[in-house]
C-alpha cells in the first residue's frame, strides 16, 4: 500500500500558516515589530493557529 500525497500545504509538518508565523517572528525581529506582528496574525488566523484551536 502506498501512501497518498498529503495535500494542504504541509512541508514537512509545517503548513502555510506555520511559515508565515515563522516569517513573521523573524521580520519582527530584524526588521520591523508592527510588520512583523501583522504577518504573524494573518498566519494564525487565516490559516488555523487559532481556528483549529492548536499552536505549531
Amino acid at each position: 500500500m502506498a501512501a497518498e500525497p498529503r495535500s494542504g500545504g504541509n512541508t514537512g509538518g509545517i503548513g502555510l500558516g506555520g511559515i508565515l508565523v515563522i516569517v513573521g517572528i523573524l521580520v519582527m525581529l530584524f526588521w520591523s515589530f508592527l510588520i512583523g506582528l501583522i504577518i504573524t496574525l494573518v498566519g494564525l488566523i487565516a490559516f488555523g493557529g487559532f481556528a483549529k484551536g492548536k499552536w505549531y
